[in-house]
């Protein structure tokens, strides 16, 4: 992924809110709702205001664009020093994919296949329009939509399909449309630009873009067990009176409580396509078994402190 920006601003600058968003390569808009929501960079104010961007500033927003175009959620590095953002960009460049190595790619639109193909990447199937894609059917591990016009009503059909094929990876090409239109593709998991893109740009993007796989083998877990305790039962714990003076039976069933809790609601998260499942499967397996160890110490906590406390798998008195 390479850099098309100016030369390096000096730290000292101070600019104003139009020149730091050309400089960054950003629309003003973006830079204003990214500051607005995301809190990006900490501009001081004038007397009048105006908020005035240092050398720094810009260079984090070159950066944090470059990281979101690559696809990156602009929640996940908006608040990252910089530091962390020269090292996430140059981390993403090298371990982009090579372009050619590509599998299952699926492209609506001819002229963005033809841009491909005349770089060496392969495409597996190409369609016209949005609905021939979704009549073909099939599956896709990479979607690439070129739109003329990005309208509020195609958001839900593009996510659709993308859905449909089970692509991991969407990147969405447009011509004309609204810059809030795009900040919605981006936030449900898709990337976003805006032409003109050239063929070994999009073959880049293309390769920075697919899901990396984490080398480091995780830590084993333990299995999680059935529950040993009911919510009402470990309600019922704080209760009654403990010899401990730190309360830690009562916090530790809390603890057990909202672990409970959360192993139950990614169970049941929805998710957009077999990637995410695969995650909350892992969010809940992960909850539990932090709950069944908590389980265990509650258990000795009990035991030692003479409280009372039925399990779930004991009949009820």
């Amino acid at each position: 992924m390479t850099n098309s920006f100016p030369t390096a601003v000096p730290a000292s600058a101070r600019l104003r809110s139009g020149t730091a968003a050309r400089l960054a390569g950003l629309p003003v808009a973006t830079l204003r709702v990214w500051e607005r929501r995301y809190g990006v960079v900490a501009a001081p104010k004038t007397a009048t205001g105006q908020r005035l961007y240092s050398g720094h500033d810009v260079q984090r927003l070159r950066l944090i664009k470059q990281l979101t175009a690559g696809g990156y959620a602009i929640g996940t590095v908006a608040t990252l020093d910089l530091t962390a953002l020269q090292a996430l960009a140059a981390g993403a460049a090298a371990e982009a994919a090579p372009a050619a190595a590509l599998s299952r790619l699926v492209v609506v639109g001819r002229a963005a296949a033809q841009k491909l193909r005349a770089v060496g990447v392969v495409v597996q199937a190409v369609h016209d329009d949005l609905e021939q894609a979704a009549a073909a059917g099939g599956s896709a591990a990479a979607l690439l939509v070129q739109l003329s016009s990005l309208q509020p009503a195609t958001t839900g059909r593009v996510l659709a399909l993308r859905d449909r094929l089970g692509a991991d990876m969407l990147l969405v090409l447009y011509a004309f449309g609204a810059e809030a239109v795009a900040d919605a593709l981006r936030d449900a998991g898709a990337m976003v630009r805006r032409e003109p893109v050239g063929g070994r740009e999009l073959a880049a993007l293309l390769g920075a873009a697919r899901p990396q796989v984490v080398a480091a083998a995780a830590p084993s877990l333990p299995i999680a067990e059935p529950r040993r305790y009911s919510d009402e039962a470990l309600a019922g714990l704080a209760e009654q009176p403990s010899s401990l003076a730190c309360e830690c039976p009562r916090h530790v069933a809390e603890i057990v409580m909202q672990l409970a809790g959360f192993e139950r609601y990614s169970a049941e998260c929805t998710t957009r396509n077999p990637a995410d499942a695969a995650l909350h499967r892992h969010l809940s397996g992960v909850a539990g078994a932090a709950r069944t160890l908590f389980e265990r110490a509650l258990e000795r906590l009990v035991s030692e402190d003479g409280l009372l406390l039925a399990r779930a798998d004991e009949p009820a008195a």
